[in-house]
C-alpha cells in the first residue's frame, strides 16, 4: 500500500509562499472581525443597552467585566470573519496550485420554481 503522507514529509520544513498568503488573509480577516467586536462591545457599553454600560460600570472591576464581554465577542466575530472569507474564496476542484478568480453571482443565482396555489380557504379551522 503507498504511503499518502510521503510527499507531506519531504515539504515539511518548507514554506510555502501560498501558505504564507492564506496565513495572511485570515490574520486580516481575523483583524476586521476583532475591529467589528470591539467596536460593537464600545457602542454597547456606550449606549447604555439593556442597561448594560450601567451594569458593568458600577461592578467593583468594571475592566475584568469588559474584557470578558470583548474576549467572547472577538472569539465569535473573529471567527465568523473568517469562516466567511474562507467560504468565499474560489475552488478550482483541478488540483492546480493556482485558483481562479470567480464572479460571486455565479454562486448566487436563482432559478424559478414551479408553485402550485390552491384559492380559497384552508380548511384548517
Amino acid at each position: 500500500m503507498p504511503d499518502s503522507t510521503a510527499g507531506l514529509r519531504e515539504d515539511a520544513g518548507q514554506t510555502n509562499p501560498r501558505q504564507w498568503r492564506l496565513i495572511r488573509f485570515l490574520a486580516i480577516n481575523a483583524a476586521i472581525g476583532t475591529a467589528v467586536a470591539l467596536i460593537l462591545v464600545g457602542v454597547l457599553i456606550w449606549t447604555d443597552t439593556q442597561a448594560i454600560g450601567r451594569l458593568i460600570l458600577a461592578d467593583r472591576n468594571p475592566v475584568l467585566s469588559i474584557g470578558l464581554l470583548a474576549f467572547g465577542f472577538v472569539i465569535t466575530f473573529g471567527s465568523v470573519a473568517m469562516g466567511t472569507a474562507i467560504m468565499a474564496l474560489p475552488y478550482d476542484g483541478g488540483g492546480s496550485d493556482r485558483g481562479s478568480r470567480k464572479s460571486a453571482a455565479r454562486f448566487f443565482t436563482t432559478a424559478k420554481a414551479p408553485v402550485r396555489a390552491v384559492a380559497g380557504p384552508t380548511g384548517n379551522r
